[in-house]
């Protein structure tokens, strides 16, 4: 199943087959969160917006800890078992996958607050937003590195060898 076009986010990455279950759940989690970022983005009254901007941040910190605590240590392992080294869209991809994570948890821990705190700042959330945007299509492009790796690498393990007999005329 194919998503894309929430925000303009690149959301279209296709889901993986059954093998990789936990991938898909990631990019459940990646659609989800554009939902809430389009939903919040087009906020014109404040009546919902301490709830939703909630529901972003939780989503973001579960999204985070996911990738780094189940998602991105099975990929690499894969990746790592399956080609017997390391994989060298996985060594460019990593450090700047955790480069948003940085940002991903500051504008969690600026956003999660009381409905007090919250008002002294929401001048702020429009430009807020457009970084958040930034740093989430980063981090979508890099993760994507990782599975298109993890596929490329899969694949070339489970395609036998070309055979090199040619007929002689």
């Amino acid at each position: 199943m194919t998503k894309s076009g929430l925000c303009g986010f690149n959301l279209s990455l296709q889901k993986v087959d059954d093998r990789y279950t936990w991938i898909n759940k990631m990019i459940d989690l990646r659609f989800s969160i554009g939902e809430l970022f389009d939903k919040l983005s087009e906020h014109k009254i404040q009546k919902d917006l301490k709830s939703d901007l909630n529901k972003l941040c939780d989503a973001l910190l579960d999204y985070v800890s996911k990738g780094h605590f189940e998602i991105y240590p099975k990929i690499l392992e894969l990746v790592e078992n399956a080609s017997g080294r390391s994989f060298s869209i996985a060594r460019r991809a990593m450090p700047l996958i955790e480069q948003t994570s940085d940002y991903l948890m500051s504008f969690n821990d600026y956003y999660n607050v009381g409905s007090d705190e919250l008002t002294g700042i929401l001048p702020n959330l429009p430009k807020d937003l457009k970084e958040l945007k930034k740093c989430l299509e980063s981090r979508f492009r890099n993760e994507d590195r990782l599975i298109v790796g993890l596929r490329l690498v899969h694949a070339a393990v489970e395609t036998p060898p070309i055979s090199k007999t040619y007929a002689h005329t």
